[in-house]
């Protein structure tokens, strides 16, 4: 047997496994090293390849697949810088508990080390950002190491699938000749068949906490990432308590698959400016804190007098208010489904009707706001969110884009998917992770909000949407810099250092960009062109990119009038 048919049958018997714990995609970058894994992954009829040359592109990508799909996603490149340059999306992945197969190729062991081109260390590259590092065996042809090769793509995919997932890299010393024998059959054919359970409490445990939780005062407070499906659990539990639940957008509490009045959409507005009378005896966090910061100081402002419940199914204690009092490691919504069926006593409705009397007047002082009747940044983000169709998929970027959804949108029945990439909060790979979204669903309406900054960070990933067809619109809001700074301490610097540091103008002509890449583009000038061109969106996907020109300052001054108005209306002195 040739190195050629040993290397063939060593990476093919690799490529079975990852299949065999239920890899579907890949994404390729494409390179000299990395050759034979990347024909034999292209040629597999069982996974769906993308090619993408911009490996930070790339990374993005996979991780909005695998974000859409929930299903672990390979990351394929060559050796050298290129397996560097994944390395914002895999922070991403790791933080947001995301299960990529990072596959890097490198120079056999006696070339390393040695000045041999494009080698660089690659051992542990991604450091702490990754649940696991396999380095690879050379490949041999010989049974034991065939059955060692499907065992790790097996292993290495279950690893990233398992709570608290994440992604998993393993690195592949290849030496040359690197065209793998495509004529060849696999000597053996394996698969094998993974069972998996969830983590529970005991029976006991359950009866402790409803004994304790039923008949109080108490808030939900849902972080994190859910489905539509997973956010209508915590809705019912919140209606089996009656007991108001404030979230994170992505938690898709407001946009999922139930409408409730206990769903406190407003919070971020509402919860510093009234005089709570009654305050919780419980409160149950699910994952990390939601994005608003208001919420955030409100939890921190709780004294000993409420019991902080905090149920955590990755097991990592990622409680930034180190509040928790009692910590409930299990999958959460399992646990969620079995204390609602326990439920006997629901709390007095006096407590929950002071909430929704604030959710209520707050909603009244938005409607009553000229503002929101013409176009801007504000009005346009609730458009976008009051025009998603069911089973929709929403994209929204960091920074003010998923700000804005947070603080204005409430619940509308159109019931869609959200999706961000709020692990580690960054702006880069917005459009890439988006359009790994649409490539899973292209056949729904599919949207991306995102600001002028985020998307001339990731220009290059709208080469995909070309590629592929994926029919991505794009809802700009161009402020011609960093919006997100005029809300923050830095507003207070003089103009010539605000201005180039954090106002960041780029002056860019994105009706340029949309032309380079083929994209529809259209300037909206009104509230009504707006709401007419994302009601097609609904009937007739299609890539283009829809631009909103904003004023940085005009959103501070539509803030503060909100706040303003709101406390009057609440009574706050």
């Amino acid at each position: 047997m040739t190195n050629q048919s040993e290397m063939t049958n060593y990476l093919q018997a690799f490529v079975e496994g990852m299949i065999s714990s239920g890899v579907e995609q890949a994404v390729i970058s494409p390179g000299s090293r990395s050759t034979p894994l990347a024909l034999l992954l292209h040629r597999q009829a069982q996974i769906e390849t993308f090619i993408e040359v911009d490996e930070r592109s790339a990374a993005f990508f996979a991780l909005g697949l695998s974000k859409a799909s929930t299903k672990p996603v390979v990351l394929l490149c060559t050796s050298g810088t290129a397996a560097a340059n994944y390395y914002p999306a895999i922070c991403e992945a790791n933080a947001s508990h995301i299960p990529l197969i990072i596959l890097t190729t490198d120079r056999p062991h006696e070339l390393r080390q040695v000045g041999a081109p494009q080698a660089m260390d690659q051992f542990h590259l991604f450091q702490n950002h990754v649940k696991e590092f396999i380095e690879m065996a050379i490949p041999e042809g010989t049974k034991v190491m065939l059955d060692y090769a499907y065992w790790q793509g097996m292993r290495a995919t279950d690893t990233a699938c398992q709570i608290p997932k994440g992604p998993v890299h393993l690195n592949f010393p290849l030496r040359e000749p690197l065209l793998p024998d495509l004529n060849q059959s696999l000597v053996t054919e394996k698969t094998t068949e993974i069972f998996a359970g969830k983590k529970q409490l005991s029976e006991e445990q359950l009866a402790e906490c409803v004994d304790v939780w039923q008949g109080k005062k108490g808030v939900l407070v849902v972080g994190g990432s859910h489905t539509p499906e997973e956010a209508k659990i915590f809705i019912e539990l919140a209606e089996m308590l009656n007991w108001p639940i404030l979230s994170d957008p992505l938690a898709n509490i407001t946009s999922g698959s139930k409408e409730s009045p206990l769903i406190m959409s407003y919070a971020d507005l509402f919860i510093q400016e009234v005089e709570m009378i009654q305050y919780p005896e419980v409160v149950i966090r699910f994952g990390m804190l939601p994005i608003s910061k208001n919420t955030m100081l409100w939890l921190q402002s709780l004294n000993e007098t409420t019991t902080i419940y905090f149920v955590d199914e990755t097991g990592e204690w990622q409680d930034q208010l180190k509040q928790t009092q009692v910590a409930i490691q299990a999958e959460e919504q399992t646990f969620a489904k079995e204390i609602t069926g326990k439920i006997k006593t629901r709390t007095a409705d006096s407590w929950r009707n002071q909430w929704i009397d604030w959710q209520e007047k707050t909603e009244q002082q938005l409607t009553e706001l000229s503002e929101m009747k013409t176009l801007n940044e504000t009005s346009a983000s609730i458009l976008v969110h009051k025009k998603m169709t069911k089973n929709g998929q929403l994209f929204v970027s960091n920074s003010n884009a998923i700000r804005f959804l947070d603080r204005f949108s409430t619940p509308k029945g159109n019931h869609y998917h959200l999706f961000g990439n709020r692990g580690i909060n960054g702006i880069d790979g917005i459009i890439s992770t988006a359009l790994g979204m649409c490539a899973t669903n292209p056949d729904r309406q599919n949207v991306l909000l995102i600001g002028d900054l985020a998307m001339y960070h990731d220009m290059n990933g709208l080469l995909l949407a070309k590629r592929y067809n994926l029919p991505l619109t794009i809802v700009l809001l161009n402020n011609n810099g960093g919006g997100i700074f005029s809300f923050l301490s830095q507003r207070q610097l003089k103009v010539e250092d605000f201005e180039p540091i954090f106002g960041t103008p780029i002056d860019l002509d994105f009706s340029l960009v949309a032309q380079l890449y083929g994209a529809e583009y259209v300037k909206a000038e009104t509230l009504e062109q707006l709401e007419l061109l994302l009601e097609a969106t609904q009937k007739q996907p299609k890539f283009q990119l829809i631009e909103v020109v904003g004023d940085r300052q005009e959103n501070v001054l539509l803030y503060e009038k909100v706040i303003d108005g709101l406390k009057k209306k609440l009574g706050k002195k």
